[in-house]
């Protein structure tokens, strides 16, 4: 809880970053409205329910539209998620495990980067781990108030209901939870509030779930094998990366061992184990596909559930060399934030806290440009500058408008491995033949101003 203060202190000033910053675009609209409204125009609607944004609205309207109130909100957010984990460690380690593993599964590399994040993907973490602490604990009240959350706060939340629901049919019938008949009243409530909000913004919008958006819709078609081939690698690749191998490495030969020794299980063990599965199955299934980018923090609940896994395992055989392994997991966990991708490779940014060097070279830049006299709108660009008035709360001047990034009429050229959207060639094209004006960098982090020949 102190690091996570600490946290918003230090940070209270940082921009929205990424996906960020078009949920901070539809808060604003919400805000503007003076809350009133709180379904957002189609030209806006990514199609993800509206809790999220609707928070930073609220607490927008109640402190000051600013950076430090949204960082106050996920504060508050981030304090729920460490409160829930810690109940559910309590409730799933086995008894020699040491309270101090709890650090263990919160040294995860992208939950640390996400509760740097001003996204809703740590509101959606707080009603998962809600939702299976509720559920097996058989607080009904508790468990409506968890998947309503869920359905409410993102579309991926009905893929985790969807997995809730496969849990709950698993512990029922390896009676791995008390089967208590009021806690199935909450599937109802909550389906039936979520039904409630299709209709309204149907009414209002002409369509629910699927945005027509054209921009947001394209990113939700079918696609064809070949391309389910290259997600399906995508999807395992964001289980092993910025260090997260060397729990598969220690992981998978225990998990094995324990299947194959059926005499010696152990409940805890067992529902922490097919909690994975069932996640990490039914997100599979819901994304890989689609069209849809896969981030690296769609799925921190696997990757903590992993961690717990195989903390429980290793106490559970008596690994003499537990201390090592313990040692290697938070080195590797460390090194996660520096892992850095040549500029070619698309990285999931916000799932490390590499991403937060990117404001450092920024400054630096944009002191260089304004000492240079090189002004923004001849440079033409993908890094998001133009949306400060979401990332960031600033009024920009036309001037300080960068150009839209094209090859063939822009005088300069400002790159970063921040953005993933410059495709190989253009990359190749611009390093290779353009003349390098300026460059900054920070920890693999890196902006580049180029100047056609």
């Amino acid at each position: 809880m102190c690091v996570l203060v600490a946290e918003f202190l230090l940070l209270k000033q940082t921009p929205f970053f990424w996906d960020g910053i078009s949920k901070s675009s539809r808060a604003s609209w919400i805000y503007a409205n003076g809350l009133t409204e709180f379904i957002v125009p189609t030209d806006r609607n990514s199609g993800h329910p509206p809790l999220w944004i609707a928070l930073l609205a609220v607490f927008w309207t109640i402190f000051q539209k600013a950076l430090w109130s949204s960082r106050l909100l996920l504060l508050i957010v981030n304090i729920g998620v460490v409160w829930q984990l810690v109940l559910f460690c309590k409730t799933h380690f086995l008894k020699t495990v040491s309270v101090f593993a709890v650090l263990l599964v919160c040294l995860e590399p992208t939950f640390i980067a996400q509760t740097t994040n001003l996204n809703n993907d740590m509101l959606l973490l707080f009603f998962t781990l809600l939702s299976l602490n509720a559920l097996i604990k058989s607080k009904s009240v508790l468990f409506y108030l968890a998947l309503t959350g869920l359905l409410f706060t993102n579309l991926r939340g009905i893929y985790i209901v969807i997995s809730i629901v496969l849990i709950h049919i698993i512990y029922s019938r390896l009676k791995l939870i008390e089967n208590k008949k009021p806690i199935y009243l909450a599937y109802v409530a909550a389906l039936l509030s979520f039904a409630v909000f299709c209709y309204f913004q149907y009414e209002k919008l002409g369509w629910f779930l699927i945005t027509q958006k054209e921009n947001y819709n394209v990113q939700r078609q079918s696609v064809g094998v070949k391309q389910i081939l290259i997600n399906s690698i995508v999807y395992v690749k964001s289980f092993l990366e910025y260090g997260r191998f060397i729990i598969a490495l220690f992981l998978l030969p225990l998990l094995v061992k324990y299947i194959k020794d059926k005499t010696n299980r152990n409940i805890k063990i067992d529902r922490i184990a097919i909690a994975f599965f069932v996640f990490a199955f039914v997100f599979f299934i819901g994304m890989v596909p689609f069209s849809n980018p896969i981030g690296d923090r769609y799925f921190m609940i696997c990757y903590l559930l992993a961690i717990l896994l195989l903390i429980n395992l290793i106490t559970h055989y008596k690994l003499a060399k537990k201390p090592i392994i313990y040692s290697a997991i938070v080195l590797m966990f460390i090194s996660g934030h520096f892992w850095i991708y040549p500029p070619t490779i698309s990285q999931s940014w916000d799932s490390s806290l590499a991403y937060l060097n990117s404001y450092t070279v920024e400054s630096q830049m944009e002191s260089y440009l304004d000492s240079s006299g090189v002004k923004p709108t001849e440079i033409g660009t993908r890094i998001r500058f133009n949306e400060r008035d979401f990332s960031e709360f600033k009024n920009l001047e036309e001037a300080d408008r960068y150009a839209d990034f094209n090859i063939e009429t822009n005088q300069f050229i400002l790159l970063s491995n921040i953005d993933n959207q410059t495709k190989d060639e253009e990359l190749n094209e611009i390093m290779n033949n353009w003349k390098l004006v300026k460059s900054y960098s920070q920890l693999g982090v890196f902006m580049s101003l180029y100047k056609k020949e």
